[in-house]
């Protein structure tokens, strides 16, 4: 949902935009800058209901970066490069081949890869006009007045990849989300890109940690042996180690190291935090190629089970996100497995509880801060009654254990400091 449908009278709540993936497969082959990655985010925040004419100025750019405006400045040099980024695709022809043979030539065909350019990923008005002749959709005041073309590249809406239009506008205490990624280097802000390219809240809830493009994730390593608990459940307790990726060398240029530095300034400013979750899968034991080092790794037929915590490191942890990491630690210590150091201090060590016989290990999936959340758009509403969904059955598991156990029982996360006539209906964020 875009502003200017927003505008027309469309069902309010929080604004979206999207980008065609080709057009941030281009960016990330093209090592865009930090500049030219927020450059083009705020032109595409500011198209209208096809996402492909925005009335953004440079001066847009510039207010949302927090650039020095001067006359050829980091903005002007951004958005020229822009205009000379391609876009491609890959497709498959059949050709034909002739063979020498002891009977003579032989002719046969052989399907061959090429790159195809799909043209620039950004007109300015000028130019797109000279090339097409088409008449621009301007708005009635000089403001809406379209000053570049994004092309979607044929891609349905329900193809590109989609942000939150916080991410350029901000709101509340992230007043300039894109100024803050502006500083955090051009490393950060690719792997951003990639990030948003990757997100799959319909399934993880988060940043896909597996398969083709995928995100980076946090490896949680066992600290001790599992626990059969009396009721027929199996304890697991695992410790925050460091970040595991697929590295899309595009990002990084190779250089792995500078890709996880990358995280912690998207960790910290907010843009991104992480959500401990439990999967349906035991982990896959894997060797680092450098070291030899065994790790858990996440199978490729993982799943969430449900969600333990919500870790930010910019201190804010958005409301109606609580898993129930409370609820089993708690257990666990009563049942004298305590996951605390001594003192009761918390050292990243967290406790699952599933049934026995319930393949499980625990990972920490990153969520995206500025997603889209209007329940109006495809798929929120869905998402979030699952997740709601699955810390429930998980939560109640853990009650049926501490019956078992002759514990009493626990209030709810969702529930604890509401009014006893409050609704026992989980909240849900959108």
């Amino acid at each position: 949902m875009t502003e200017q449908e927003q505008a027309k009278g469309a069902p309010k709540g929080p604004a979206s935009f999207c980008v065609p993936r080709a057009a941030i497969e281009a960016l990330l082959a093209a090592k865009a800058t930090a500049y030219e990655v927020c450059a083009y985010l705020v032109l595409a925040k500011h198209t209208e209901s096809t996402g492909r004419y925005s009335s953004a100025s440079i001066s847009a750019v510039n207010k949302a970066t927090g650039a020095n405006k001067v006359r050829g400045g980091p903005v002007d040099r951004a958005i020229q490069r822009l205009l000379t980024i391609q876009a491609h695709r890959t497709v498959t022809v059949e050709e034909q081949r002739h063979r020498r043979t002891k009977q003579g030539f032989r002719t046969f065909t052989e399907e061959v890869t090429k790159r195809e350019s799909l043209g620039p990923i950004l007109f300015d008005r000028a130019t797109w006009h000279a090339q097409t002749g088409e008449i621009l959709p301007d708005g009635p005041t000089e403001r809406g007045l379209v000053r570049y073309v994004l092309p979607d590249f044929g891609e349905a809406p329900a193809d590109r990849v989609w942000f939150d239009s916080g991410l350029v506008a901000g709101f509340g205490e992230f007043r300039q989300p894109l100024k803050v990624l502006k500083n955090a280097g051009d490393v950060a802000a690719r792997l951003l890109l990639a990030m948003y390219a990757a997100n799959d809240m319909e399934l993880w809830g988060g940043v896909r940690p597996r398969g083709p493009g995928s995100g980076p994730w946090r490896r949680y390593e066992p600290v001790a042996d599992d626990v059969h608990l009396h009721g027929g459940a199996r304890l697991i307790r695992a410790k925050n180690r460091r970040e595991g990726a697929a590295i899309d060398k595009r990002i990084s240029g190779g250089d792995d190291q500078a890709y996880f530095d990358a995280l912690l300034p998207l960790e910290t400013a907010g843009l991104i935090y992480e959500v401990i979750m439990v999967l349906n899968r035991s982990a896959k034991k894997t060797k680092f190629v450098s070291t030899g080092e065994e790790y858990s790794n996440i199978p490729d037929d993982a799943e969430p089970l449900y969600e333990l915590d919500t870790r930010s490191e910019h201190g804010y942890k958005p409301e109606g996100e609580e898993g129930i990491g409370g609820a089993t630690a708690k257990t666990a210590g009563e049942l004298g497995h305590s996951v605390a150091t001594e003192g009761g201090r918390f050292d990243g060590t967290y406790a699952a509880i599933v049934r026995r016989g319930q393949a499980a290990m625990i990972a920490g999936i990153y969520r995206l801060r500025f997603r889209v959340r209007n329940p109006k758009n495809a798929g929120v509403t869905g998402t979030w009654a699952r997740i709601g969904q699955n810390n429930r059955e998980a939560f109640n598991l853990v009650q049926a254990i501490r019956a078992a156990n002759n514990l009493p029982a626990l209030v709810p996360p969702w529930e604890a400091g509401k009014p006893e006539t409050a609704s026992p209906a989980a909240s849900v964020p959108f």
